[in-house]
């Protein structure tokens, strides 16, 4: 890593104008922030001896507001495709002249630390993060408070007592303190499992595991091909060769392991290569063997041999994954009290020449239980891995909606929701965990019952649910889900859009994407230490281990984008931005949705398949997760990859067909065939970025009695020609009238366009299992459509189309369609029944149609119409009768008035008025 010389740094910190004088008594920061939760559940504390000398501390400099803006845009352009700067990646200490702090920013810091008898060790190489030591009383004096030690988990961590301050003046220089925590991480391998194999040439070899009373398959280097369409790319030649892939550990890995398990697997020989942290220290060789006197026994899994178990299986998933590519091994064992795994991330990022351009991560901690320094630092060191062309991949984390439980093991009572932080930063790819739901289709229907080359027996995809498996081999109750949820330290990113993520974008979701964790088909890897060598005895028969968990699906991931490195033919940085445009246009089908199977009986209070909930402790309720749902979800983010059609869809992510990012769709759209029924769509441009827009939509039918429902759609449309939805269905409402409604998601729709004329609306309803494809037409003409960019500026009349509400008027509104070029209105007024109705069959729905003369903004005696008889999707003779008149006045683009008298119908003898907000943002030019 290459760093400022230490005589250099002294020499500007003499310049600088805040030393210890005029800290002395002057006025103080807190960082309340900085405390780790950690504390409060670890053992009493105990003073550090003051003349201690503590190392690597930091402080993080904080960035002016205008540096922060150029950063976010830099960054933002080189992921970009359209951008010229596209993938023009920077070096450590590039990041540093264009973005880091200036020589008397750091002059001063470094100034202020010697006053306080504490020593400068080193400067980031982008000139943010200043590491510093000192003995222990210097350190308490100059942050004004006091160090403990703690022991957690059989082991020392230390930590401040009080919170730490700065004098004022060095504050303003510095966002966060760093490194007078320990932040520790854990491994997420599941405890490994040891299998017997026959000889490859017996019929039923036991990679299948078939018996009399059926199969336990497992997963090998090609069956994961099979199940993740990895086959096509590696038929093309895109197996990651040419590519490099980091896995940071802190322990070597035997290798004969990975030699025997690529032998096994049928995977070329290929050796990896070990890089120890150049800051860190060598951890020592690896175990090679177990059980014999003096040994530890083949079934110990402590602390040290896990974490072997964890390198190991991720330099075995990753090379399997991608079978051409160099795997290095970076790791480094303790140091200074620093974690080694920390010190080989380090390395993984900032080293200069770079190990990888794809680093996998199967380590964590949850956020909860650190101090917002902890997430700083951390996504400090993930934004210049971005900046540097870098995918980071990590593990959701194997203890579901809480990531502070014990993972794989039995439910501690903790009932904190947290994510792993090493995974929530917006600059890492959080890869969570789903299960192979292969006992839903007769035996025989996903896999043979013998094996092929390398094991392999997968026949093609299999579907897919969340993970979770709340009761282990014995049947006690353990933690064991895919981690999930919202950060507490990251808000949402901007790219972070689409069907299922929460318009209050109350936090940056994770996890991203997923594949197979579950130890129902678990992952084949070899490891001697646990006496699953792969090694064949004379009959050709060898043991070898099977894992999981998401630690298994973080190297798997990184194995792909090794692969989409390849197929681009240059480094792709964070994935994530194009990750979410990807899976915004469903005519790529690169990212296979992880729907709930059957979501009516999902109940978040009890862990399972369709939540990533958790058990409860000695008979106390479980901690209530997150369900899966259809789009993006908090278990299986936007689900499992698809990797050939992946690598195809990120050379072409818009794919063919008009984009959904403009106002031009927004429109009157119905299936001519299904008489009375359609859709009114209201798309906003731009509403989440420059990139992806909002599309709202009412969808007003019948239910198969002739009785109106309505449903309303919204969601992402970005510049691509599909979009998913979710469907939402609002009940327990009256007409015109202030009262409670609940809305609620029922399905799941698919938007996609064909021409500024033509679409197609795929939808799947939950609770009933209905499903259809409806083709559309537009009702009324394009004024504004475009299938090349930029679109034509939008006629001022059709400015006042779009979506209206008057807001005491709880879950009811109207959605208009302007078109100038016919000078017609056609509208849709969704709301209820004149007295509450229970449910569904509480819905109702008005149309309105009128002439709208260029220019007019006031319109009088609009028909108003109902209509009755029709079938849900299906042709059928309705009836539809104007049943009153309406007027109409825009006083702005985004305030109207509508002045309504029913005559007949249901809401015969009704008039009164309703007073229209614009629900979303005014086009532009709108007054």
């Amino acid at each position: 890593m290459t760093r400022p010389t230490i005589p250099f740094l002294l020499s500007l910190a003499l310049a600088g104008t805040c030393g210890g004088a005029a800290a002395a008594g002057a006025s103080r920061t807190p960082f309340d922030a900085a405390l780790p939760a950690w504390t409060k559940a670890a053992g009493a504390p105990r003073a550090l001896d003051a003349s201690r000398r503590l190392s690597r501390l930091g402080l993080v400099l904080r960035r002016s507001e205008e540096r922060q803006q150029a950063f976010d845009a830099h960054l933002a352009a080189l992921q970009d495709p359209a951008s010229p700067l596209h993938a023009q990646w920077l070096e450590p200490h590039e990041i540093g002249e264009r973005f880091g702090a200036d020589a008397a920013e750091i002059a001063a810091v470094s100034s202020w630390l010697a006053s306080e008898g504490l020593e400068l060790e080193s400067v980031s190489p982008t000139r943010r993060i200043l590491r510093f030591g000192g003995r222990v009383e210097d350190v308490e004096r100059a942050f004004a408070t006091r160090l403990a030690e703690y022991e957690v988990a059989g082991r020392k961590r230390i930590a401040p007592r009080t919170a730490p301050s700065l004098p004022d003046a060095i504050a303003a220089r510095v966002e966060h303190v760093v490194g007078i925590e320990t932040l520790r991480l854990h491994a997420r391998a599941m405890p490994p499992q040891r299998r017997d194999s026959a000889s490859l040439e017996r019929a039923r070899a036991k990679a299948s595991m078939c018996g009399a009373g059926g199969c336990e398959h497992y997963i090998f280097p090609g069956d994961f091909a099979v199940l993740y369409g990895l086959e096509g790319a590696h038929a093309q030649g895109h197996d990651g060769s040419g590519q490099s892939i980091a896995v940071v550990a802190r322990t070597r890995v035997h290798a004969p392991d990975i030699a025997e398990f690529r032998a096994r697997a049928a995977l070329p020989a290929m050796a990896f290569d070990t890089v120890i942290a150049q800051d860190g220290t060598d951890p020592g060789p690896p175990a090679d063997h177990c059980g014999e006197v003096g040994e530890p026994a083949c079934d110990d899994d402590d602390d040290a041999r896990m974490d072997q178990v964890e390198a190991t299986m991720d330099v075995s998933l990753a090379g399997g994954a991608a079978p051409g590519a160099r795997i290095k091994l970076v790791t480094s064992g303790e140091t200074d009290g620093v974690d080694g795994v920390i010190l080989a991330i380090e390395h993984a990022v900032w080293a200069e020449p770079l190990p990888a351009r794809v680093v996998s991560i199967s380590w964590g901690t949850c956020e909860a239980d650190n101090s917002a320094g902890a997430a700083a630092y951390v996504n400090e060191m993930f934004g210049d891995a971005a900046m540097r062309g870098i995918s980071v991949f990590a593990a959701s984390g194997d203890a579901g909606a809480g990531d502070c439980s014990p993972h794989h093991q039995p439910p501690d009572g903790d009932r904190r929701h947290s994510v792993n932080l090493l995974c929530s930063s917006p600059h890492v790819t959080c890869v969570g965990g789903t299960e192979l739901a292969d006992d839903t289709a007769p035996a025989g229907t996903y896999w043979s019952q013998s094996n092929g080359p390398g094991f392999t027996s997968a026949l093609g995809h299999i579907p897919e649910r969340g993970w979770n498996q709340p009761i282990n081999r014995e049947g006690a109750a353990q933690v064991a889900a895919s981690g999930g949820g919202v950060s507490a330290r990251f808000a949402t990113p901007d790219w972070q859009v689409g069907a299922g993520i929460p318009f209050e974008r109350t936090g940056r979701y994770v996890p991203d994407v997923a594949l197979n964790a579950s130890a129902h088909t678990g992952y084949f890897h070899c490891m001697a230490a646990f006496g699953g060598s792969c090694v064949r005895d004379d009959n050709g028969a060898f043991h070898f281990m099977i894992g999981g968990g998401t630690s298994a699906s973080a190297p798997s991931m990184a194995g792909i984008a090794a692969m989409l490195n390849q197929r681009a033919g240059a480094p792709q940085g964070n994935l994530n931005p194009r990750l979410y445009a990807i899976a915004g246009n469903p005519l790529n089908r690169a990212l296979r949705d992880v729907a709930p199977i059957d979501a009516a009986a999902c109940d978040l209070d009890i862990p399972s398949t369709c939540n990533n909930s958790t058990p409860g402790a000695q008979g106390a309720a479980a901690l209530r997760g997150h369900a899966i749902g259809h789009g993006h979800d908090l278990v299986t983010g936007l689900g499992s990859p698809d990797a050939t059609r992946l690598l195809e869809a990120w050379m072409d992510p818009a794919s063919a067909g008009t984009r959904l990012n403009q106002r031009g769709i927004s429109g009157s759209w119905a299936n001519p065939a299904t008489d009375s029924q359609g859709l009114v769509v209201d798309v906003s441009p731009d509403f989440f970025n420059a990139q992806t827009g909002n599309l709202f939509a009412g969808w007003f039918t019948f239910a198969d009695d002739g009785s109106q429902r309505w449903y309303t759609l919204q969601g992402a449309a970005g510049d691509v020609a599909g979009a998913a939805l979710p469907i939402y269905e609002t009940t327990g409402g009256r007409f015109d009238h202030a009262q409670s409604t609940t809305t609620r998601a029922v399905g799941h729709a698919w938007f996609v366009l064909e021409a500024c004329d033509r679409a197609q609306l795929e939808y799947r309803f939950d609770d009933s299992g209905r499903s259809g494809t409806i083709p559309l037409q537009r009702l009324l003409s394009n004024v504004d459509c475009a299938t090349t960019q930029p679109p034509p500026s939008t006629p001022a009349d059709a400015r006042y189309a779009g979506t209206w509400a008057d807001f005491g008027t709880g879950g009811q509104g109207l959605v208009l369609d302007v078109s100038p070029a016919q000078t017609l209105l056609f509208g849709a007024w969704y709301t209820f029944a004149a007295g509450s109705v229970a449910g569904p069959a509480g819905q109702r729905w008005i149309t309105l149609q009128a002439a709208f003369p260029a220019g007019a903004r006031a319109l009088e005696d609009i028909g108003l119409f109902e209509s009755r008889g029709g079938v849900f999707d299906g042709p059928a003779d309705t009836d539809t009768v104007q049943v009153g008149t309406a007027d109409l006045a825009f006083t702005s683009c985004t305030a109207a008035r509508l002045d309504y008298r029913y005559t007949s119908g249901a809401f015969a003898g009704r008039s009164g008025s309703l007073d229209l907000t614009r629900v979303t943002p005014a086009p532009a030019g709108c007054q």
